[in-house]
């Protein structure tokens, strides 16, 4: 017996701390930007940096931005490719979609991944497809990750930083924050 309110007391202490963190994490208010000269927009808390702009080896435009608020950082990258996709069928972008996602990974040096949520779409853009994820990197960091595709476009949205994000609602509003431009 003594056990079991001794983990009845552990349980109410870990619920305790992860309502003390969660409540000195601001919750941003979020706001439509612009996405560099992409013509794509994002709903984004305020003060997140102006875009760079790079290219790829294919020419493609990639946009990138990072903001840090409270240990997390939400990130934004834009690809907008140097030819469309016109005549690709929504699963083959979803593909695409995916395996730009896996070169990510690599990049970020993720050593864990819940695996991929396939079939997410968008309202306002009916051609377009989403693919959500959850990775885990070599420094423990975890990330929420989304990425957008229609046959110009494709829009990763990230919040990382150690452990998860503690108000869920805003990072659903977050990720599924991407616009695509014309």
């Amino acid at each position: 017996m003594k056990s079991f309110a001794t983990c009845l007391a552990l349980l109410g202490f870990s619920f305790f701390l992860a309502a003390q963190t969660a409540s000195t994490i601001k919750v941003p208010r979020l706001s439509k930007m612009a996405i560099g000269q992409s013509s794509c927009s994002a709903y984004f808390p305020q003060g997140m940096p102006d875009f760079e702009l790079s290219k790829s080896e294919d020419d493609a435009e990639v946009y990138t931005s990072d903001l840090e608020l409270d240990g997390f950082h939400f990130a934004c990258i834009t690809v907008k490719f140097s030819e469309a996709f016109d005549d690709a069928e929504p699963e083959d972008l979803e593909d695409l979609l995916i395996g730009y996602m896996d070169y990510l990974k690599e990049q970020f040096g993720v050593t864990d991944a819940a695996g991929y949520g396939r079939g997410h779409t968008l309202e306002s853009t009916p051609d377009a497809r989403g693919v959500l994820d959850y990775w885990e990197d070599a420094d423990g960091l975890h990330y929420a990750v989304k990425g957008w595709i229609n046959p110009k476009y494709i829009g990763i949205m990230l919040l990382y930083g150690e452990g998860e994000y503690p108000h869920f609602n805003l990072q659903q509003m977050y990720l599924d924050g991407f616009r695509f431009g014309e």
